[in-house]
């Protein structure tokens, strides 16, 4: 399974209030199977919450029996370039793996995290491969999370008619508008 980013793992405690009443709202959402999309400007803890997510919150079916044995989908992150760029590694004639395989494993996690989804080509391949993903897990109630450095208006304009539909049915959508955390930093 495709692993967060090493940084999240010692990262300081999040503050502040909007992100953690954001962070309660979209908890909510996950354990009740949901789609939650974190959107705003970078550095505002977006991925950050993402993590603390899948660290934290009891996913609904994810667990499945093996010889009388419970085991566990384990959640995934990906990025979607990287998420397309796999996809489209099977159809070279040496991939060990085939295009169901890759499906199946972001269809199957626990909790399905895709940051940087604005930087897709958004081509009607894309739109296909993303929609099937995230209706198969709408389907079988496993909480998907899509991130995004897009405005909500633009942030909507990128996904299909059938994707905000199951977003406003089952999902939330939380604008992170505060100032970038990463500011305090040595780069300014």
């Amino acid at each position: 399974m495709t692993t967060f980013p090493t940084r999240y793992k010692n990262a300081p405690e999040p503050v502040g209030e909007g992100w953690l009443a954001h962070y309660q709202d979209a908890a909510r959402i996950v354990a009740s199977g949901g789609i939650v999309v974190l959107y705003g400007g970078n550095g505002t803890g977006k991925t950050r919450m993402a993590y603390e997510i899948a660290k934290e919150v009891k996913a609904p079916n994810s667990s499945y029996k093996v010889n009388m044995t419970t085991k566990y989908h384990l959640p995934a992150y990906t990025t979607a370039v990287n998420l397309f760029m796999e996809i489209r590694d099977t159809y070279n004639r040496d991939s060990d793996t085939s295009e169901r395989r890759v499906v199946e494993k972001y269809t199957d996690a626990s909790i399905l995290v895709i940051d940087e989804i604005q930087e897709r080509g958004e081509t009607p391949f894309e739109d296909r491969k993303l929609t099937q993903i995230i209706d198969l897990r709408y389907q079988h109630e496993k909480p998907t999370i899509l991130i995004s450095n897009y405005s909500r208006e633009k942030f909507a304009k990128a996904l299909s008619p059938s994707v905000l539909d199951r977003i406003r049915e089952n999902g939330v959508g939380l604008h992170f508008g505060w100032e970038s955390f990463r500011r305090g930093g040595a780069i300014s």
